[in-house]
């Protein structure tokens, strides 16, 4: 079984805001995003920036220096094949945000 590890409260996320955790030293953003949570590697891979401070649309996350975008469910890039970002699995668990190992896409 894999496990899954706490990282926040649900009650602090705010719905459509980016919110930065680190867990094991990486830094993870994560979204509420209409009621569900979504949890990506923070770190654009084009220059790195901050994707806790893109913006949504759907369920996509754009870079706020370069308009890299991804999906927030597979972390894959969705204006070209130039690179992709981690994705956690989420479960909800006694209130708090918990997480599991990253994937990314390809992986099984």
């Amino acid at each position: 079984m894999t496990p899954y590890r706490p990282v926040i409260r649900l009650s602090e996320l705010v719905e459509d805001e980016g919110r930065v955790v680190t867990l094991d030293d990486e830094e993870i953003a994560l979204f509420l995003r209409q009621g569900e949570v979504f949890a990506i590697e923070n770190r654009c891979p084009h220059q790195g920036a901050s994707l806790a401070e893109g913006w949504l649309e759907g369920e996509s996350i754009s870079c706020p220096w370069h308009a890299w975008c991804f999906e927030l469910r597979t972390g894959r890039m969705t204006l070209g094949d130039f690179g992709s970002i981690a994705v956690y699995p989420v479960r909800i668990e006694d209130g708090m945000v918990c997480l599991g190992p990253p994937k990314r896409e390809g992986e099984s």
